[in-house]
């Protein structure tokens, strides 16, 4: 740990942070609500966090952590220096910073590795369904009914946002998995395993929150438990699939026939992906994932576009993660801290027993039995969405549900890529230098 680097960056940040108030406080040619407003503040967060992040790397943690603590330090909840509408108006920049990490997921997975693991995948991956998405049921059903939330109250109520929850804790982040993997430049099975069960799990939470929809209608009385809602559903997931296999094709052409400004092109493939998935309703995140595994698998452009997107991943990384961390909202954790925190502890000890049983069932190697768990905690863009989709139909109880999975993803975020990062050492698949600076 070099004191003298670490005294460096903290002064670096102090003087940048004090100029970008200075300039917001002083300034009337460029007010802080103006057109200008949002992008100012977008260049002082990417150039804060980035610091942020080079200062946790010099204090043994992921740099994911430091971009993260700087979003919530100057975000609204803290320092306020970045605002709600400043978040806002860069919502879509995060979200293309989404689909791009989704590509370089899909990228990462090869059908080879996906073949000498699959048993260790699909174990994990029913153990998790199974035992996680039970254990929180049968669990937050009393917790539920012991801290008597506001608005979510009455038996039927309380089961409903039981069967949210316990979608939300089997819900893992492909984008903080893929940013520290990145960041280490692990590389072996036991990353393998933990990014396939991500990937996969990615499906599966997509299909569960379907069901568990369909479920909530039923209990509630609104809308009947049918059928034909579970086939539009699974419709909508089968179709954001074939186009990701198509938008997958697309990208072979271009690396085929023009394979220049490779960086810039992901990038703008991770644009248009963005806007065809909002344009059409698909599933951003799972089009992007199958598109960029298509591109890896299925041609020999595959070290084409991981090369641009190790090109580029560093300030997409720092922009998606500060934003993310902004964004986070705690001004509801003070009234839900003591639900949330067994929640959060509830949800590690079955992703710890699933994940070692799912191992021990599979013949997996010591190294996935003991560490794998610390791969599978964060979660943010997927359980967010479910949050968004849950207030909107249900506002009465969705609104206070929501609070709650946010105040969950704060938590997770920055205590599981440390975990991670220290899985990723234990298991022996960081490069020497990485694990040295990290």
């Amino acid at each position: 740990m070099n004191w003298k680097n670490i005294a460096s960056l903290l002064l670096n940040i102090i003087a940048v942070s004090t100029l970008f108030f200075l300039i917001l406080a002083g300034s009337s040619s460029v007010p802080h609500n103006s057109v200008i407003g949002p992008y100012l503040a977008l260049g002082f967060l990417i150039i804060v966090a980035y610091l942020f992040g080079v200062l946790a790397r010099e204090l043994g943690f992921p740099a994911l952590t430091g971009n993260l603590l700087a979003g919530i330090l100057f975000g609204p909840s803290v320092l306020g220096l970045i605002s709600h509408t400043d978040i806002q108006s860069l919502e879509f920049i995060n979200t293309i910073a989404l689909s791009f990490i989704a590509l370089s997921a899909g990228g990462e997975l090869k059908l080879k590795s996906l073949r000498e693991n699959v048993r260790a995948i699909s174990g994990i991956t029913l153990s998790h369904t199974l035992l996680i998405f039970g254990g929180t049921l049968i669990v937050m059903v009393p917790f539920l009914n012991l801290f008597e939330v506001q608005g979510i109250s009455g038996i039927k109520t309380i089961w409903m946002a039981a069967i949210m929850l316990s979608v939300v804790a089997v819900a893992k982040s492909p984008a903080s998995t893929i940013a520290i993997i990145h960041e280490y430049q692990a590389k072996g099975p036991f990353t393998d395993v933990v990014l396939g069960v991500t990937m996969v799990k990615d499906i599966v939470v997509l299909l569960l929150f379907a069901l568990a929809m369909g479920v909530i209608r039923g209990i509630g009385g609104a809308v009947p438990f049918s059928l034909s809602f579970l086939i539009q559903t699974f419709g909508h997931i089968f179709l954001s699939i074939a186009a990701g296999l198509a938008y997958g094709g697309l990208m072979i052409l271009f690396y085929r026939y023009v394979a220049r400004e490779i960086t810039v092109f992901i990038v703008i493939a991770a644009f248009l992906a963005n806007e065809l998935a909002h344009f059409v309703g698909l599933e951003q995140m799972l089009m992007c994932m199958i598109a960029g595994f298509v591109v890896q698998n299925f041609s020999r452009q595959g070290p084409l576009m991981i090369e641009g997107i190790e090109r580029s991943h560093l300030p997409i990384y720092v922009i998606f993660f500060s934003i993310a961390g902004a964004g986070l909202d705690f001004s509801y954790f003070g009234s839900v801290y003591l639900l949330v925190t067994l929640f959060v502890v509830l949800r590690a000890i079955l992703i710890f027993f699933s994940t070692a049983l799912g191992a021990k069932l599979t013949g997996s190697t010591d190294a996935i039995r003991k560490y794998a768990w610390t791969g599978f905690l964060t979660n943010a863009g997927l359980t967010l969405s479910i949050a968004i989709l849950v207030e909107k139909a249900f506002p009465e109880w969705g609104q206070p549900l929501k609070a709650i999975i946010i105040s969950v993803i704060a938590i997770n975020q920055i205590v599981g890529p440390v975990l991670f990062k220290i899985g990723l050492v234990k298991s022996g698949e960081v490069k020497p230098q990485s694990s040295s600076n990290g």
